[in-house]
């Protein structure tokens, strides 16, 4: 994760302009996550445009990386996350933060707090499935006047070359046949 923050991290500069300051605390132990690259700097730059966008008068924009362990106390109290080693990346910004009203719908589709043709609402509820894909979970701890913290906990696993397995395509693999018919009534779609 810390290789794709550091790819990424002169595109987010850019985004971000230049009266918010980067700064990024990759913790070396951070470990491996297994991630589509291309979802994760979508990911990190729909963060960025929203911090950005939080901050208009300029402030901090702070990503962190480190490895965590869930013990049972932990998903006694967060159901939904297995126990485990994870790789912990968290966003924070120092911008006008959210109200409980805002944050209970931060991850529906097309649910903007921006004016009209400045945002679609999709962004962040993108983010939430990327993450949710990637076998994740992201929470988000924000208080008006006082910033916003999204956290991402992604499982941990073996190095690139350590869980690469050298057999082939899962036996019984099938293609399919099917025909998939998407309708949506949303002018924005």
């Amino acid at each position: 994760i810390n290789e794709l923050l550091q790819r990424t991290a002169s595109i987010l500069t850019r985004i971000i302009g230049e009266d918010i300051r980067c700064e990024y605390d990759l913790a070396p132990d951070a470990g491996h996550v297994r991630v589509d690259a291309g979802q994760s700097e979508q990911v990190m730059l729909n963060l960025a445009v929203n911090a950005r966008d939080a901050m208009p008068s300029g402030g901090r924009f702070v990503v962190r990386t480190r490895s965590v362990v869930l013990d049972e106390a932990f998903t006694r109290l967060n159901p939904e996350i297995p126990q485990g080693t994870y790789v912990e990346l968290s966003v924070t910004d120092t911008g006008i933060g959210m109200t409980p009203e805002v944050m209970a719908r931060v991850f529906e589709p097309f649910f903007t707090t921006k004016e009209p043709g400045r945002g679609t609402g999709l962004g962040l509820s993108m983010a939430f499935g990327i993450i949710k894909q990637s076998g994740g979970h992201i929470a988000l701890q924000s208080r008006p006047g006082e910033g916003s913290t999204f956290t991402i906990l992604l499982p941990q696993v073996a190095g690139a070359d350590e869980g690469r397995s050298q057999a082939g395509p899962e036996a019984g693999a099938r293609n399919g046949h099917e025909t998939i018919l998407l309708v949506e009534d949303e002018v924005s779609v």
